[in-house]
């Protein structure tokens, strides 16, 4: 395309400015209107958009996305744009995207154009896809405009041509934008700047205190106004107080609800008379209405007609900045909730990590969502919510079974109006060296979730009647078939024939993929602290929907813009999407990178290495209790290469419904061998079977013979059918599954671990993952593999895990037996017997951190009228295998124990 000449660069753009202190207007609009450009003044877009020709709008330079009619703007397809994108127009002597230059909050990188240095390819793409998505840009040469530079090594050439130009751009480890990605927010780079990054460090440094400047003036709904209120206007107002007053042309009206005394009322209308606004008492006449909560006439009235609803605190804020800001994009700008949120009923939640007004905040958002505060945690808290886990309260929720999250979980549950699911990985992100509370009052509200909630029965009854009559049709269940197997475990099973899972992408505020649910019914309330089953709420049907519009058949130009804009967007989002659908994250994978197989057993601190890998690559262990070489193969895979086109994602066309999940371990057939495992994996698609690292859904279980690694161990609560590795070779070679596949056989095995593998799968059906169901078992803290590892395993055994650390104050309670229990099943058989009744175990090794934990375990069992038992590891290990509990005394530890392996 012709590049434009310097008089008519602009020829076209139609464009008002929204001024603020920061923005030099005058020379904007010179430099556009000198070049072709017809500004349009802001007087002209401060009336109702129906007044005005919005076809004929172009653009709006704005630094955020906080005046009135952002949304009627983005609907016309007009471009919202920072002053940035006028000034590279500029510079570069052509039109240039609009996306890099959104305002908007949520399109985090924005400001980031990147290039790569010397990483793995795989790694590069999925950085770049996901940067682009979300506003940024990518640079394939090094230039004066990168600001970011992601390497594992500043030594390579890349890096070295940036410092000999002595170009201001930050070199970061890829890490940061998996962190970042995961979180949905743009989080510090410092952690993961070279030369020296922080994260790379041996030493767990607790990460500096941090407070958030996003909940500056929406810390609370109620704020005092003698603190900051004035009785009469300033004397020289700012710039910005000359070009855009607040509330000009604007009637507003205070609800009742608020229970303002007259003298405050009085204060009120003088300062809104002087911002060019006035007081009104009809709801119809207001153009926005305060109210306290979400609920009366007159806040349904004001909602379903689309006028402007905010609580006292955005009318203090406004006044006080006299600026408009959008009362949406602060959570506690807008009416709260007069009852408790869905799901926060029973909660008792702490806070830890977190300081200044961002805590104050977080506090008072609790308690809006109709949860309890503590100050301090106890027992009976359900959750602990921390900026980063290095704290003692950190360690005592582990061991008392807390739930541990961070802020974004309390805060996207308040925004979407129903308790979040704690499953959700960015919830439990906590990136080493960073404080989460940088980015505290960063989300924004969910209007239709708040829609649905509050205000949706007239808007849905006027849709449902502009809606033409369609023939609905009930989709047809796809054929399952049933897992072929010559033993009577697998003739008797039938897999589930379940959906592939993948981890979220983190594109906004809104974006999650997880499975869509119906709306929980409301259940009696039940005291004590709830069970973590009954904690998350699940997201409302159609949820992902929402932000979808059918292609207009007829319309304005602005529509069709706007539409075509979205498709040259598409590709990057897509590429994304697929990136991210693998669990580790966008960094997880590719050439010089761990195996798609590692994500299930990665360290949960990434460290990076000189060349072509990262050491979080090498911190990988398995389950086995005494060191065993019996590892997954896998886990040594360091030279895989990347899944370049996600044929896997489970939706590409041709492929047919997954009929079984499987599972591969031990196996080393794909080590180092990429394109032979994306290759294979297709085959496998084909076959109706998707390969899987999640232990819960496991219908197919391939490995070379019994192990006793993490996935192997954890996978038999399932009652998979356990084949070995000749059964994914002759699928592979044949194109076919084996009719009647042979059961593995490993005798050796069997009688080393003093179980038989059919035994064991046909007491897994019948307990049907509940074998532990009503026990309560103590891990020590310190044990070697990890107390995830093992909670992992007790808990999908249907048993409650605790990570013991030797706190005082703990309380155990007696395990609920069969005679006590009117939903005991069939499990109960397995359990060990009534001799089991009076036991609570602590699963520990033998070192002499762990060591020092028994006496005090032995103690507070007694305390509470238990007796204690000390097991190896070996103990639950075999639980689990061979599917049932027994005690054998060479599972007991004791102090003697610690000192032979001193001595030996």
């Amino acid at each position: 395309m012709a590049e434009e000449t310097p008089d008519a660069l602009f020829e076209g753009v139609a464009f008002t400015v929204i001024p603020t202190d920061t923005v030099n207007t005058e020379r904007i609009i010179e430099e556009l209107e000198g070049r072709g450009g017809t500004y349009i003044p802001l007087r002209e877009i401060d009336q109702d958009f129906d007044d005005l020709d919005l076809d004929q709008m172009s653009h709006i330079i704005s630094t955020s996305i906080d005046f009135p009619k952002y949304g009627a703007a983005i609907e016309r397809g007009i471009a919202v744009v920072k002053p940035s994108w006028a000034y590279q127009c500029v510079g570069r002597g052509k039109l240039v995207s609009t996306r890099q230059h959104s305002p908007d909050p949520s399109q985090y990188f924005q400001d980031v154009v990147v290039t790569a240095g010397d990483i793995p390819e795989g790694d590069r793409d999925a950085i770049v896809a996901g940067v682009v998505a979300l506003g940024g840009h990518f640079s394939k040469p090094l230039s004066k405009l990168t600001t970011h530079i992601v390497t594992l090594d500043m030594e390579d050439a890349v890096c070295t041509f940036a410092r000999e130009k002595k170009l201001s751009c930050k070199m970061v480890l890829p890490h940061w934008f998996d962190d970042c990605l995961w979180l949905g927010k743009k989080i510090s780079e410092e952690p993961y700047r070279f030369p020296n990054p922080q994260i790379l460090g041996r030493s767990a440094a607790r990460p500096m205190p941090s407070d958030s400047a996003h909940v500056t003036g929406a810390i609370d709904v109620r704020p005092k106004p003698t603190d900051s209120l004035p009785h009469t206007p300033p004397s020289s107002p700012s710039n910005a107080r000359k070009n855009l007053n607040a509330f000009m042309g604007r009637q507003i009206m205070l609800s009742s609800d608020l229970n303002l005394a007259e003298h405050l009322v009085k204060t009120l209308e003088t300062l809104i008379n002087h911002g060019g606004g006035t007081l009104t008492g009809s709801v119809d006449d207001a153009d926005i209405l305060i109210c306290h909560y979400r609920d009366g006439a007159d806040y349904v009235a004001a909602s379903r007609a689309r006028k402007e609803v905010a609580n006292l605190s955005w009318l203090y804020h406004v006044i006080n900045q006299n600026k408009y800001s959008s009362p949406l994009s602060k959570l506690l700008h807008y009416p709260i909730p007069r009852n408790p949120i869905p799901g926060f009923e029973n909660m008792r939640i702490s806070l830890s990590n977190y300081s200044g007004d961002a805590r104050i905040y977080l506090e008072n958002l609790i308690g809006y969502c109709g949860a309890s505060f503590t100050k301090t945690m106890k027992q009976d808290n359900s959750h602990l919510i921390t900026a980063h886990t290095r704290s003692e309260k950190c360690d005592a929720a582990q061991e008392w079974d807390i739930n541990v999250i961070n802020h974004l979980w309390l805060e996207e549950s308040y925004a979407k109006c129903a308790a979040q699911s704690l499953t959700v990985p960015r919830y439990t992100r906590f990136p080493d060296r960073t404080n989460l509370g940088e980015v505290v009052g960063l989300t924004r509200l969910d209007m239709n979730k708040v829609e649905q909630m509050y205000f949706a029965k007239a808007r849905e009854s006027l849709v449902k009647l502009a809606q033409p009559p369609t023939t609905q049709m009930k989709a047809k269940p796809s054929p399952r078939k049933t897992v072929p197997a010559s033993s009577a475990v697998g003739a008797e099973r039938t897999p589930r024939g379940t959906v592939q899972q993948t981890a979220p992408t983190s594109i906004g505020e809104n974006d999650e993929t997880e499975g869509e649910q119906e709306q929980p019914q409301t259940t009696k309330k039940t005291r004590g602290r709830p069970r973590k089953s009954d904690i998350a709420t699940p997201r409302l049907a159609g949820e992902e929907k929402e932000n979808q519009s059918p292609f207009p058949s007829t319309g304005r130009a602005a529509k069709t813009k706007a539409f075509d804009r979205l498709q040259a967007a598409g590709a990057d989002k897509t590429l994304y999407d697929k990136e991210m659908k693998r669990k580790g994250g966008v960094t997880h994978g590719g050439s010089g990178r761990r195996s798609s197989h590692l994500e299930d057993l990665s360290s949960p601190v990434p460290v990076a290495k000189k060349g072509t890998k990262r050491k979080s690559d090498e911190h990988t262990y398995d389950a086995t209790a005494e060191g065993s070489d019996l590892s997954d193969g896998e886990t040594q895979n360091k030279g895989a290469k990347n899944v370049k086109k996600a044929k896997l994602a489970g939706t590409p066309t041709g492929f047919p419904p997954v009929e079984y999940k499987m599972m591969v371990t031990g196996d080393e057939r794909w080590i180092g061998k990429q394109k032979q495992e994306d290759a294979d994996k297709t085959k496998l698609r084909m076959l109706g079977v998707l390969l899987t690292q999640d232990p819960r859904e496991v219908d197919i279980l391939v490995a070379p013979k019994i192990l006793r690694t993490r996935k192997f161990v954890a996978a038999l609560a399932a009652a998979p059918l356990v084949v070995d590795s000749k059964y994914l070779d002759n699928a592979l070679k044949q194109n076919k599954l084996m009719d009647k596949p042979a059961l593995l056989q490993d005798r050796d095995t069997e009688e080393r671990f003093g179980f038989k593998l059919t035994e064991a799968l046909a007491r897994a059906k019948i307990n049907d993952r509940k074998l532990l169901r009503g026990w309560s078992i103590f891990v020590a803290k310190d044990i070697q593999g990890g107390f995830d590892t093992f909670k992992e395993i007790i808990t999908l055994n249907g048993g409650d895990a605790y990570n013991y650390a030797a706190r005082t104050g703990l309380k155990m309670a007696k395990r609920r037996t069969a005679r006590d229990d009117p939903e005991a099943g069939q499990e109960s058989q397995h359990q060990g017997g009534e001799e089991e009744d009076d036991f609570v175990y602590l699963v520990s090794g033998k070192s002499e951190a762990e060591a020092k934990l028994w006496k005090h375990f032995r103690a507070i069992a007694e305390e509470n009228g238990l007796q204690a038992r000390i097991a190896s590891t070996d103990w639950l290990l075999n639980a689990a295998m061979s599917q049932q509990v027994r005690w054998e005394e060479k599972w007991a530890l004791d102090e003697t124990a610690v000192l032979s392996q001193r001595n030996g």
